[in-house]
């Protein structure tokens, strides 16, 4: 006879015996009903003999019930075993589907992230090589004789220039790696968040007087403290706050404040800039994504800035989120740390 399968509910096992036993019951049913009916009609016979015959045929009747009830069961139990295979093939083909999908959507992603890595590396290669190619020019041209001193001071300044942009282009690489390469272990000084925001805001301001963009500034932190390192969170928000400098035109403006709320520092940066579509929106913050490079092409830097942002922040256990209603909507970057230190007494 055989056994149900270990994976074959016991709910529906019990169907089987009780469609089994049913079908016993049935035929010891009509084999006690036979054997009456023979007993009864035993004295049709010349003799005793149809009398003395009636346990025969009671038990021929109840080996031919148990055999039904054997062929019965194991067939039973045979189509429920089979049932409970397809139903496992059927699961595991299902599976095997998902599986697929997945494995087609990490090729994808993988050919995606190398493809963008790639195009990354040509960025890099083209910011470092355009610095790079002006200060030779402008070096061939102090070389020349006879440059009059007005040429002389303008290839000198733009040498400086140049300069400063490979040097802000190597610090942004250095930047990252040391960020990637850091372990929350190390983060492990009292840091007032108060002081760190409003360096930040204060380093940034020059540049964005110089731009036209009125930046803002709403303090409600009161001596906050968070567990971290302190020049690493004010990287963090001077990328953020760079970035909306950056990408907020000339007359915009940019709205900062940092509160404490439910035991989270919250950092708000808001601008009225370029804003970000929403289909770019979940990938703000990619390692070597832009925006159809369209940004490094004309603001210059590489685009890790956001990156390097939220590598910090998640390095002290913090989110940082980015929210834009589209283009030309302006953008609101928000960072949240938790508060886990006493205030500063007062």
């Amino acid at each position: 006879m055989l056994r149900p399968s270990s994976k074959a509910p016991s709910t529906e096992y019990s169907k089987v015996l009780n469609y089994s036993y049913l079908v016993l019951s049935i035929m010891l049913l009509l084999t006690a009903g036979a054997t009456l009916v023979y007993y009864q009609n035993s004295t049709l016979f010349a003799d005793d003999t149809g009398a003395r015959w009636t346990p025969v045929v009671f038990l021929v009747g109840f080996c031919i019930s148990l055999v039904i009830f054997a062929i019965t069961h194991r067939e039973a139990t045979a189509r429920l075993v089979l049932q409970q295979k397809t139903a496992d093939l059927i699961e595991a083909q299902k599976l095997n589907g998902a599986l697929l999908e997945a494995e087609q959507n990490s090729r994808i992603a993988a050919e995606r992230a190398n493809r963008a890595k790639d195009e990354f590396l040509a960025v890099v290669s083209h910011e470092l090589r355009t610095p790079l190619n002006a200060i030779a020019g402008w070096t061939r041209i102090l070389r020349t004789r006879g440059v009059s001193d007005e040429t002389r001071e303008r290839a000198l300044g733009k040498i400086e220039k140049n300069l400063r942009i490979q040097t802000a282009i190597v610090e942004e690489l250095l930047s990252f790696s040391d960020v990637v390469s850091s372990s929350p272990h190390t983060l492990n000084k009292t840091v007032v968040m108060q002081e760190v925001f409003e360096d930040a805001v204060a380093a940034v301001r020059p540049a964005a007087f110089q731009k036209g963009v009125t930046l803002a500034c709403d303090d409600r932190l009161n001596g906050e403290r968070v567990l971290g390192d302190r020049g690493r969170l004010k990287i963090a928000l001077l990328n953020v706050l760079t970035n909306a400098v950056k990408f907020t035109p000339s007359g915009g403006n940019i709205q900062t404040e940092a509160y404490e709320h439910e035991g989270f520092i919250k950092c708000v940066i808001r601008d009225s800039g370029s804003g970000i579509p929403p289909e770019f929106l979940p990938h703000v913050f990619d390692q070597y994504s832009q925006l159809e490079h369209y940004s490094t092409r004309h603001y210059g830097g590489l685009g890790l800035g956001l990156t390097i942002a939220q590598h910090i922040i998640k390095l002290h256990n913090g989110t940082i989120d980015a929210e834009s209603a589209g283009e030309g909507e302006g953008s609101t970057f928000t960072i949240t740390i938790p508060s886990g230190t006493p205030k500063t007494a007062h």
